[in-house]
């Protein structure tokens, strides 16, 4: 099966940041000059809702035409003053993924019924939130794009979390198709490392267990881990890795912005961008 362009931000539970990371992704391709299409392809509706097009999750046409009756996707678009289109979740997505079970070809409609006619309609880049759950909708974004962004934050729901993902859901699509991942990505980070707290477990963790996963902002070597330990490195040179937590990417996200549009300064903006380099790059 062959990739298609862009990339899908999934985790098997909610709260880790897949929507904000999506977002600037989007953000980040389309201020390249690129024809790029956000879905939010979560039933909760919360990057539609934040952006705010609560009369499109409430409007009679919503994705469940295309998912299932093979309509045009392109009909469900919206314009953003953000550079790229957006398809709005919907209240019905629930009944959608229900009805999905039993449907033929269940696992790819997404795929042939919105992904492909968007591409061929000339976008660049599919982008998709998608669901923080293992489902049908969960699966047809990773098989439709097979190109993962992972968002984990400190703690160890987060971590466990992302085990689950691996063994439940990316293993089994591998074990059919190509599916890549991108990145495994640190986020909402707020500690320094120098002590053993939820974000230097994280960063640890992602930098031993998945280093061909790790982005660069995220790279530690071992050295430096162990310089920390035994207290070498002066305050101002400790690492600060991972998309840090800043108050202007939740402002943003809160006022339904891409944190370039809210905050151009914001000093967490290149990891979004490097992100986006990741997708262009795979694509």
């Amino acid at each position: 099966m062959e990739q298609l362009p862009g990339a899908t931000v999934n985790l098997l539970k909610g709260g880790v940041g897949k929507s904000t990371i999506a977002l600037n992704v989007a953000e980040r391709l389309a201020n390249r000059g690129h024809d790029v299409v956000l879905v939010d392809l979560d039933d909760d509706g919360h990057m539609t809702m934040q952006l705010g097009y609560q009369d499109a999750y409430d409007r009679e046409a919503d994705l469940g035409g295309p998912l299932l009756e093979e309509s045009d996707p392109a009909d469900l678009l919206v314009d953003t003053e953000f550079g790229f289109a957006f398809l709005p979740s919907n209240d019905d997505l629930e009944t959608v993924e229900d009805r999905l079970k039993s449907a033929q070809w269940s696992d790819i409609r997404f795929r042939q019924n919105v992904v492909e006619p968007l591409v061929e309609d000339g976008y660049d880049y599919v982008i998709v939130d998608a669901p923080g759950g293992r489902g049908k909708l969960s699966d047809n974004a990773l098989i439709a794009l097979q190109r993962v962004i992972v968002p984990l934050i400190p703690g160890a729901g987060s971590i466990n979390g992302l085990g689950t993902t691996i063994s439940r859901q990316i293993v089994p699509i591998r074990e059919q198709i190509d599916l890549d991942v991108l990145a495994i990505t640190p986020n909402r980070l707020t500690e320094t490392l120098n002590q053993r707290n939820e974000d230097r477990v994280l960063v640890e963790h992602i930098n031993r267990e998945f280093p061909e996963y790790t982005p660069d902002y995220a790279r530690i070597p071992e050295e430096t881990f162990d310089a920390m330990d035994r207290n070498e490195l002066p305050s101002g040179e400790l690492p600060k890795p991972g998309i840090r937590k800043r108050a202007s990417i939740s402002k943003a996200f809160k006022r339904g912005q891409p944190v370039a549009a809210y905050d151009p300064d914001c000093d967490q903006l290149p990891h979004f961008d490097h992100l986006a380099d990741l997708v262009e790059e795979a694509s």
